[in-house]
């Protein structure tokens, strides 16, 4: 008898049901979201001393290194990493197989993005000055890096083990922190020690990977519908064809969407390097950072309902997923004035009168955040339910709309013009996932968006049973 069927046996209608699933994805979530603001807290004095010690061409240097190969790492894995937490989540493969897929897929990768990357550094005139181009072709070493950590994450989310998941996130920035302190201070190594900083930090997070999928494999393979080995104690074994088949026909469908969707969350960077200059460059990614302090909630909640989707009935994810969704979108819509309202004198303390001219594009990037916490909730329910091709469509609207304005605005409007571009695609974004939701699961749009007395109640349930359980 397959998942869907016990699972329905039970009734979608079962109150019970609704109300476990509701808090779990609550617990999980705001134990995810206490680790983010622990992470936040460790993260912000990192980039506080990366801005100050290096300014804003040295800021603009290093998140071009941090960003570039990570575009590259991520537009390479062709979205196995979802699809290797989808099969986990749905138990339909061996942990075994799935850690040696992992591991052949971040060899065969790196061999073929890493050429790619430096033929693409080549051709892209932005980074024709010596010193920066020097530092950039640095940047991939962190290819292989990104891409064994993404399969490592992968595995976190697939078990459903979301407490290592925020262990492993936490100590890494806070080692990042750390590795920053030393280059920073004591060896001074400027823009180009901030970026090994940053890639020992990385090497860190694979480490911790490697020791969960030894761990999860001691005690024995979950899944294995297909598959034969899920002994305990077997962490590797010979991936099969058909793992292979069917994480490339997952991955695929919704990879063009991740794809876009990073493009539209990053493509402007690489637009304000181009058209701004490098001091411009340092200056957005200061306003970027800030105002994506935000996107910790709707994340948050990301991590955790993705994988608890996939292992759900359709009836049951049309109950949870509108109610996850409006109360993502009035805790971040909360949190996106108070930081509107404290946005000049947070950049100012943090970062110096240097950078205060980021302020503006900040603002105007966080009404965008907020209404990208939608189609963060709804790019993880058409996951679970394996309808990737509806975030793809919207996202390549979104994607066309980014790149039109961009071109128009920036030259105009500098870096201004830049958050304008994106706060206008994220927002176009999130209201063609609403209605493709609605389309897919006959939920209306204010059901989605507006929050409930029920929801509250749940809320407050919820707390109460993490304040006695002492969780």
């Amino acid at each position: 008898m397959s998942r869907t069927s016990v699972r329905a046996d039970r009734g979608p209608g079962d109150g019970g049901d609704r109300e476990s699933h509701g808090r779990t994805v609550v617990r999980h979530s705001l134990m995810t979201f206490g680790t983010r603001m622990g992470i936040v807290l460790v993260n912000i004095p990192t980039s506080i001393l990366i801005a100050r010690l290096l300014g804003t061409d040295g800021q603009g240097t290093y998140a071009s290194a941090v960003a570039f190969p990570t575009m590259f790492a991520f537009i390479g894995l062709l979205g196995i990493d979802s699809a290797h937490t989808y099969l986990l989540s749905r138990r339909r493969y061996p942990l075994s197989q799935i850690n040696s897929q992992s591991l052949i897929l971040t060899l065969a990768f790196s061999a073929i993005i890493v050429p790619l990357y430096l033929l693409f550094l080549e051709h892209y005139d932005a980074a024709s000055d010596p010193a920066l181009h020097s530092i950039l072709r640095t940047g991939v070493f962190l290819v292989p890096i990104l891409l064994a950590k993404y399969f490592a994450i992968a595995l976190f989310l697939g078990l459903q083990r979301i407490r290592w998941f925020n262990v492993a996130n936490f100590i890494q920035a806070a080692v990042l922190l750390g590795f920053m302190c030393v280059n920073l201070f004591v060896i001074k190594g400027g823009a180009a020690g901030a970026l090994i900083a940053y890639r020992a930090s990385e090497v860190l997070g694979v480490a911790i990977g490697v020791g969960a999928a030894v761990r999860a494999s001691r005690g024995g393979n979950p899944g294995g519908e297909t598959g034969d080995d899920t002994r305990p104690g077997v962490i590797l074994s010979k991936p099969s064809l058909g793992l292979l088949k069917k994480s490339l026909v997952y991955g695929l469908q919704g990879h063009v969407g991740n794809i876009l969707t990073q493009f539209t969350y990053r493509f402007d960077m690489f637009l304000v390097l181009s058209m701004v200059g490098l001091k411009g460059q340092g200056l957005y990614s200061i306003s970027v950072i800030m105002a994506e302090k935000l996107s910790h909630i709707p994340q948050s909640v990301q991590v955790v309902l993705f994988p608890k989707l996939s292992s759900m009935t359709v009836e049951e994810a049309n109950e949870l997923t509108p109610r996850v969704m409006r109360s993502s979108l009035l805790l971040t819509a909360v949190a996106g004035v108070v930081l509107y309202l404290l946005s000049r004198p947070l950049l100012v303390l943090f970062y110096t009168m240097e950078f205060a001219p980021a302020v503006n594009a900040f603002r105007i990037l966080i009404p965008g955040i907020v209404a990208l916490s939608v189609a963060k909730i709804l790019s993880s329910d058409f996951s679970g339910r394996d309808k990737r091709i509806y975030q793809t469509v919207a996202t390549a609207v979104a994607f066309g709309v980014n790149v039109v304005l961009c071109f128009v605005w920036i030259p105009r409007y500098g870096i201004e013009g830049a958050a304008w571009a994106s706060t206008a695609a994220y927002t176009l974004q999130s209201g063609i996932m609403v209605v493709l939701f609605r389309k897919l699961s006959g939920r209306g749009v204010f059901e989605s968006l507006i929050v409930k007395g029920e929801d509250f109640a749940l809320y407050s349930r919820t707390f109460r049973r993490l304040v006695k359980r002492g969780d």
